[in-house]
């Protein structure tokens, strides 16, 4: 797939390592970034190689530029990235009590596996500074909207930082409805939208939008 300036490509085992370097860049406070650079990578690791998750990357000039990843049950995603990965888990559960981080990943994992939701998600996606303002957002959030497709999902959620209006445009644009305004954590209002899926036309379409 092409976006106005990038090549969008299915992530494969090898680009893990690119993928976690570049949420910790560009998402440094995230909850998933406050675990630890062990963590970061081996979630994006197990993600890629999972059949419940997926990930595509924007290359431009040969370098990964931008990244968005998916899964489509984030419970049985958890219990299988668990059960791969206890020890870590433990060691970045150990450090979050020391930070007083743990209350924030009960939070989310709370929020995660929650029945009101849809289990599928749009999780996370970045772009470098450089890479802004081309589409290369847009290309990102439409290759995984065709993968929820592909996979017949009937329903996708993703969440945005009420105040992170870019954010929240680009998920409008793709079709996505606000579901509710909450605080997954407290002090921190987030947006979460679910989109039902429909004509891939409409997916496609909004990757030719710029940002």
């Amino acid at each position: 797939m092409e976006s106005p300036s990038a090549r969008i490509r299915r992530a494969g085992p090898s680009d893990a390592p690119v993928i976690a370097a570049l949420h910790r860049e560009q998402i440094p406070w995230g909850l998933l970034s406050r675990l630890g650079d062990e963590f970061v990578a081996a979630f994006y690791a197990a993600l890629v190689r999972s059949p419940l998750g997926f990930a595509f990357v924007a290359e431009r000039d040969g370098r990964v530029v931008g990244f968005a990843s998916g899964v489509v049950h984030w419970r049985r995603f958890y219990r299988e990235f668990l059960r791969a990965h206890l020890g870590l888990a433990v060691r970045a559960v150990a450090a979050g009590l020391r930070a007083a981080r743990w209350r924030r990943l009960l939070e989310t994992t709370r929020y995660a596996a929650s029945a009101a939701l849809p289990p599928a998600e749009l999780v996370s996606i970045a772009v470098s500074p450089e890479a802004r303002g081309g589409g290369v957002a847009s290309g990102l959030v439409a290759a995984v909207l065709e993968e929820f497709a592909a996979r017949a999902v009937a329903a996708v959620r993703v969440t945005a930082g009420s105040e992170n209006l870019a954010a929240r445009r680009l998920y409008e644009r793709a079709g996505f409805a606000l579901r509710a305004e909450a605080e997954i954590h407290p002090g921190e209002v987030a947006a979460i939208y679910v989109m039902t899926p429909g004509p891939r036309r409409t997916w496609a379409a909004s990757a030719s939008q710029p940002r």
